[in-house]
């Protein structure tokens, strides 16, 4: 009997042993864990990046009319009544999707917060355009467009010149050929139908 109770009060140390490697290996992941958790609330570490004021505002602005944009595109692909407004309107909303996930990108790395919805002028400017129909709806939107790219250029280019933020300032450079394109090809459409 002593024979056999020694081997079961190893196995039974050595058991113990192991448990207590398991332990100390979920202790010291637990604290890795925290520590990383609270590193990451830091706002000085990398996932979280701080920004100028003008960076900001530009972010804010270009959610706020890319929403507009991409709930205007989905309307006149609906209600236009020429299919150039159509297809340019489905290329706005492709557009200004991906340019608004971008944006969404950038704020969230900011901790800057975004409309979720477009500003009441934006929202107006939709549900009038809502009430027109025919030719009229075509016409307005294209016009409707055109400033409303003519703007966002003026925007971008601004950004690109005058942001500290060098994200922020190279999203700006690279998105402006995109919103050059679209201005001319409302510019296009607006010509050739009116």
């Amino acid at each position: 009997m002593k024979k056999l109770g020694a081997p079961l009060v190893i196995v039974y140390f050595i058991l113990l042993a192991c448990n207590n490697d398991a332990e100390t290996t979920n202790e010291r992941t637990d604290t890795s864990t925290t520590t990383t958790t609270s590193t990451d609330a830091n706002p000085t570490t990398t996932t979280s990046v701080v920004t100028d004021e003008k960076s900001s505002a530009f972010l804010v602005k270009a959610a706020n009319s890319g929403i507009a944009e991409v709930q205007l595109a989905k309307l006149a692909q609906q209600k236009a009544t020429i299919d150039a407004v159509k297809s340019f309107a489905a290329m706005l909303e492709k557009d200004h999707s991906a340019a608004n996930d971008q944006v969404k990108n950038l704020a969230g790395q900011r901790n800057v917060s975004l409309p979720a919805s477009p500003s009441e002028e934006k929202q107006k400017m939709y549900t009038d355009m809502e009430k027109m129909t025919g030719k009229a709806f075509d016409k307005e939107y294209i016009s409707m467009m055109i400033k409303s790219h003519n703007d966002g250029i003026n925007l971008f280019e601004d950004t690109r010149s005058n942001a500290s933020d060098i994200d922020v300032k190279n999203f700006a450079d690279k998105t402006l050929p995109t919103l050059k394109m679209h201005l001319d090809s409302a510019k296009a459409i607006q010509k050739r139908y009116w």
